[in-house]
């Protein structure tokens, strides 16, 4: 109720997230509280979980369903955030070459389509016919996690877990008919590698998703077990995530965007998920909603033969679109592009849909803002007079503005929002080395948010003076 615990569960998800310097240690109020969660919402949000309709005050009321929501994605972000290509190549083992699939098919396949094709690669090499579609009615049975347990295992576990005295074969695991008792036999052999963990017999056995995919990734993330040199082939093809790409993708994420009433799915790989023009089709109605004619869009699944001509049509439709009715700057980009997972025109893209929505958003809030044709000097102006208007010293004359490498006009911006947010003890007034211009952005990035900022930027854009 007080937010410390769900600011602690971010941190343990995506550490480094939430400054806990910032946050309020021991509330002693209800509004203390509520500055707890506003913290934690817009730093989940940073992080890419879809905080859309939920606020501070559904926190503190204790909502479950809310709440075991948001749990779910903070915690799911933190076990499949590295079950990828980039931070793992050689997932390029599960490449299947014979079934035509390809390395951009391996590289567009969510966290979640990975682990099956895990868990199915280890059945193929126990040389059982056991395979596996979704962590539901596939796993009930516990024979696929049994397989999969002895394929994993360290060779000094092995024995551990032949000894009958701890855990049967696989063979005998399946010879008992109880399915609560075989998944319990299950878990006792996942203890004897140290990963049990997230799900009793009872949740294998009704095949729930949430924990089973918990409990799969959780034994990826200990025990991946490959054996291939595929992983020097896809090192060389991979290209890791910067982290502009890393923050617009997380702001996607938090949209909780829905294309005609269906939430879109997550966005893992950015350039890879963009590539069928759906995503970019659903931002650009959220900016203006009914400006997609959405009964000319194809959706999935996709015929394969067509799927090609199909997606590179949607993404056509993304680029007209973008640039009538939304009249956004689009400079050399054509829907091939974004089919063909062009880095710098693709991101040039979602660059301007995302100052596109913030534009949006100003001119919700006020009237003068709708008139402004040049949103940075409207900003500007507006930092302007109100660092003025509450005495303070420091200035911004535009966003390239070197001076704002220390944090001090951005924390000075926040104090004169909403004071007494900011200890100005923790500042670094002097900033005298890049660590204090460090600790000035993790500070101020941090207090923006417990005011209620939705906040994408990390330290080091503040640091280097990252325009965008």
């Amino acid at each position: 109720k007080d937010g410390v615990l769900l600011i602690k569960v971010i941190n343990q998800s995506a550490p480094d997230t939430v400054d806990e310097r910032v946050m309020n240690g021991r509330p002693k109020n209800e509004w203390q509280m509520r500055e707890n969660h506003e913290l934690a919402l817009n730093s989940a949000a940073s992080i890419g979980c879809t905080t859309v309709n939920l606020g501070a005050a559904d926190m503190l009321a204790g909502t479950p369903h809310l709440v075991l929501g948001l749990l779910w994605q903070i915690i799911k972000i933190g076990l499949v955030c590295n079950i990828n290509l980039q931070q793992h190549p050689e997932l390029a083992c599960l490449l299947d070459e014979d079934s035509g699939e390809t390395m951009r098919d391996l590289l567009g396949l969510s966290p979640e389509e990975l682990l099956i094709k895990w868990v199915n690669y280890h059945l193929k090499n126990a040389g059982v016919a056991k395979r596996i579609r979704n962590f539901t009615d596939d796993i009930s049975d516990s024979e696929a996690y049994i397989w999969l347990l002895h394929q994993i295992a360290p060779a000094e576990d092995e024995a551990k877990m032949e000894n009958p005295q701890r855990i049967t074969s696989p063979s005998e695991c399946l010879d008992q008919s109880d399915l609560h008792r075989r998944a319990e036999m299950v878990l006792e052999t996942a203890d004897v590698i140290g990963a049990r963990a997230f799900v009793s017999p009872g949740d294998i056995v009704s095949g729930n998703y949430k924990l089973n995919l918990a409990f799969v990734a959780n034994l990826y993330n200990t025990y991946p077990a490959f054996h291939s040199d595929k992983k020097t082939l896809a090192a060389d093809l991979i290209i890791e995530e910067t982290r502009e790409e890393k923050t617009f993708r997380n702001w996607i994420n938090s949209l909780g965007l829905k294309a005609d009433g269906k939430s879109i799915p997550f966005v893992n790989h950015l350039y890879a998920d963009l590539a069928n023009g759906l995503v970019i089709l659903t931002i650009e109605d959220t900016i203006k909603p009914g400006c997609v004619e959405w009964k000319k869009i194809s959706k999935p699944p996709y015929n394969k033969l067509k799927a090609e001509i199909l997606q590179r049509q949607n993404c056509k439709y993304a680029v007209d679109y973008a640039t009538s009715p939304l009249k956004l700057k689009i400079v050399a980009l054509g829907g091939d592009d974004i089919y063909d997972q062009n880095p710098t025109l693709t991101l040039g893209l979602v660059w301007q849909l995302m100052r596109a929505y913030t534009a949006n958003i100003l001119h919700s809030l006020s009237a003068d803002a709708a008139t402004q044709s040049d949103m940075d000097k409207y900003i500007v102006n507006w930092v302007q007079t109100t660092l003025s208007n509450a005495g303070k010293q420091s200035t911004v004359r535009d966003f390239k503005d070197k001076s704002l490498s220390n944090s001090l006009a951005v924390i000075d911006i926040i104090d004169a929002i909403k004071p007494k947010v900011v200890d100005y003890t923790l500042v670094n007034l002097s900033c005298t080395s890049d660590s204090d211009k460090y600790n000035n952005a993790k500070l101020a990035i941090n207090w923006g948010r417990k005011i209620g900022a939705r906040i994408y930027a990390l330290p080091d854009d503040i640091v280097e003076v990252k325009p965008k």
